[in-house]
């Protein structure tokens, strides 16, 4: 299976820095697929939530490089993905851990995307989105938010993130891949300016 990917994160116009932080990392052995993709949106009514979001990317890029060396020979996809499940549950402890200590709000979203050989993982926490995009736009992650009335309108909270509480709790799946699918993983923002007809056209091109 051939396959393409990139990764950008902006400040935007209306923050003073970036608090959101992504990656993306792949390797092709013998060849059987194995690649990650992360974003971790930074909880801007937090001023120092970029501290959190850097915590998930640096610790998901050390265990992937932990990882490859080992798969498929030495690690099957099951211990793997329990292994990435651990993995993230210290890192939202440590993340915790660090708002206890230090006496500051800090935290991120986060949905991470692994790709192993035939099958798609999905860990995902928050309101930052993957979409699987073929003949059509499908969100395969589940928006944690909640609804509440402020001075007659309707405001949209987010209700979980990294870090907010010691014990993580975090929605995954999985699924079967199929060529030609494309996925986008993303923070809110960015699927608020983006209409279905530009993805089309971006994939086509």
């Amino acid at each position: 299976m051939r396959k393409y990917a990139g990764c950008l994160s902006v400040k935007g116009n209306y923050r003073k820095k970036n608090q959101d932080r992504a990656c993306c990392l792949s390797s092709s052995k013998k060849g059987i697929l194995f690649a990650v993709g992360c974003v971790c949106d930074g909880i801007g009514s937090f001023a120092q939530s970029e501290i959190a979001a850097e915590m998930i990317r640096v610790g998901i890029e050390r265990w992937f490089l932990g990882m490859e060396p080992l798969y498929p020979e030495n690690i099957d996809e099951e211990s793997l993905i329990d292994d990435l499940d651990m993995t993230i549950r210290e890192l939202n402890e440590l993340i915790w851990i660090y708002r206890k200590e230090n006496g500051i709000d800090i935290g991120c979203t986060m949905s991470l995307l692994v790709l192993l050989n035939e099958k798609y993982h999905v860990f995902h926490v928050g309101d930052s989105k993957i979409l699987l995009i073929d003949d059509r736009v499908s969100q395969i992650t589940k928006d944690e938010v909640s609804v509440v009335e402020r001075d007659g309108k309707l405001k949209t909270l987010l209700a979980n993130f990294m870090g907010k509480v010691e014990e993580l709790w975090m929605n995954q799946s999985s699924g079967s891949l199929v060529p030609g699918e494309t996925f986008l993983v993303g923070s809110d923002g960015l699927f608020k300016r983006l209409r279905e007809d530009i993805l089309f056209d971006v994939i086509r091109r």
